[in-house]
């Protein structure tokens, strides 16, 4: 069965938003998330929308299940392995989040990005730029 609530908490960690930041920037009241994640309570519908405009991705994405097919890119891959959110990645590297969603996503193909981008993201990862490249 899918776990709404543990989708929403992956989705923030992606990002490392917390409960607080997913509330005010999907517009939704803090208490209510609280009440939802306190009691294991599924959010209801509009509130799932709100908070997928909020990551970026659609209904059917939120609900998409992992499979073979959907697996982690090279570049989430050495991201977590150094202990890096998306937005501080994108901090360090001076690229926006959005940009390293739609690679890790695969909604942007990294592999034909700009070489200085993926000069920038693989010196803050400590890798070579070949190694975050999809082949």
């Amino acid at each position: 069965m899918f776990d709404v609530l543990n989708r929403v908490t992956e989705l923030r960690n992606e990002r490392g938003w917390s409960v607080y930041r997913l509330a005010k920037n999907a517009n939704i009241p803090q208490s209510s998330m609280a009440t939802w994640y306190g009691r294991g309570i599924v959010p209801p519908t509009d509130a799932i929308e709100k908070m997928c405009i909020a990551f970026g991705i659609t209904l059917s994405e939120f609900f998409e299940e992992k499979s073979a097919d959907n697996l982690e890119t090279k570049l989430a891959k050495y991201r977590k392995s150094e202990g890096l959110s998306q937005e501080e990645l994108a901090e360090k590297a001076g690229i926006s989040v959005e940009t390293i969603c739609a690679y890790e996503q695969g909604k942007r193909d990294i592999s034909r990005a700009q070489y200085r981008i993926v000069k920038k993201l693989a010196d803050v990862l400590s890798c070579k730029p070949e190694d975050i490249a999809e082949n």
